[in-house]
């Protein structure tokens, strides 16, 4: 399936790269992200040369940890001389950094660091969707303009397309430093009670889907179902779609789970937690050093690390990467989480469990008061 843009991004900044990949896909703009668009098997380095060859818009989530990538200066570069439009969304009030800067440090950008988040990420549709239709083409000679001060800013999610030959063509948009979806991993959402801030429409309106509005949650947060697909609770972004309307049944996505594990000294055992806060433990099966090798996790099922960067646990599989190899620390990352939920029929709560068997469940609050 071809896609329209390339989400280039620090493993750190993982969640935000996923909430501008929500946003982006809500509104039908095809997204390339990692790792969730390389195929198990293939090679990591020819997947994304492939894909970045493939698409119009290069989305740069910019931010520290981007500046000491030292993949995201090949990814850019790559773009660079494929002629793809970048659009970089600045995070973090930061300056490129030198490897990225030789690229585009010529062209300006938006900043977009303040709230709303819904904002930002409706404007940074609105611009991928006109680069889509209308590619803005500018002579490699030309030097790029001042954006004026009013021009629409961006915030995360994915990606944005275009074309461009030279750095000098390259437009710069910057997003909002914000968390991604309230999201259910292994029966753990971790949403603040405080209901999300401001958004185009705090008010389902009567052509609206019905399960459009404001719930309280299962663990006691506040969940906001937006009529454009997307959900905020707390500072958690994830997006729904409609299954079956007979049958009043929906999918809520989140982003993918990711944990932070560190191995002891003795290389017997690891433990950590994912950003939603939920612990991990494991024990070592098979393996000597490091985290590839079989370890038994807590729930008694085999997680086999293999060397290719993946990794299996019963039908579960997902990849690693490592942090600090000198220090046992590494990442895993989990599928999706996917909630499979039904509306009542009176619309006034919403009940179901994810891929993992764990229960979800939310009670409409009325009025929807989101500020």
């Amino acid at each position: 399936m071809p896609f329209d843009v390339f989400v280039s991004h620090s493993s750190k900044d993982r969640l935000v790269a996923n909430a501008v990949c929500a946003r982006l896909e809500s509104a039908g703009i095809r997204c390339w992200i990692a790792p969730r668009d390389i195929v198990p098997g293939t090679s990591y380095g020819e997947s994304i040369i492939d894909a970045i060859h493939s698409v119009k818009v290069m989305v740069l989530v910019l931010s520290a940890n981007a500046n000491s990538s030292g993949h995201i200066p090949k990814e850019v570069e790559r773009a660079v001389s494929n002629g793809v439009v970048i659009l970089p969304v600045r995070i973090e009030d930061v300056m490129p950094g030198k490897s990225l800067d030789y690229f585009i440090g010529s062209v300006h950008w938006l900043d977009a660091m303040t709230p709303p988040l819904e904002k930002h990420l409706d404007e940074l549709v609105e611009t991928v969707q006109k680069l889509i239709k209308s590619p803005i083409t500018v002579p490699a000679t030309a030097v790029p303009q001042q954006a004026p001060a009013n021009s629409p800013a961006v915030q995360p999610s994915t990606h944005a397309p275009a074309q461009s030959a030279a750095p000098s063509n390259k437009l710069w948009l910057g997003i909002a430093a914000v968390a991604v979806a309230a999201a259910i991993v292994f029966g753990f959402i971790f949403l603040k009670p405080k209901p999300p801030g401001p958004t185009p429409n705090p008010i389902p309106s009567a052509a609206a889907d019905p399960i459009v509005g404001c719930y309280h949650w299962f663990n006691n947060g506040s969940v906001f179902i937006q009529s454009n697909g997307i959900i905020l609770g707390g500072p958690f972004t994830g997006h729904w779609r409609l299954v079956n309307a007979a049958q009043r049944k929906y999918t809520f996505t989140w982003p993918a789970a990711i944990d932070t594990v560190t191995i002891k000294s003795d290389q017997r055992s690891l433990s950590g937690s994912n950003q939603y806060g939920f612990p991990i433990a494991a024990t070592r099966a098979a393996g000597a050093f490091g985290i590839i090798g079989t370890w038994t996790m807590s729930n008694n099922v085999p997680m086999v690390v293999s060397a290719d960067g993946a990794f299996s646990a019963g039908t579960l599989s997902g990849t690693w990467q490592t942090v600090d190899a000198s220090r046992g620390i590494y990442t895993l990352t989990w599928p999706d989480p996917v909630d499979s939920v039904t509306l009542s029929a009176d619309d006034q709560t919403i009940s179901g469990a994810n891929q993992y068997g764990v229960a979800t469940s939310g009670t409409r609050v009325e009025p929807c008061n989101v500020n």
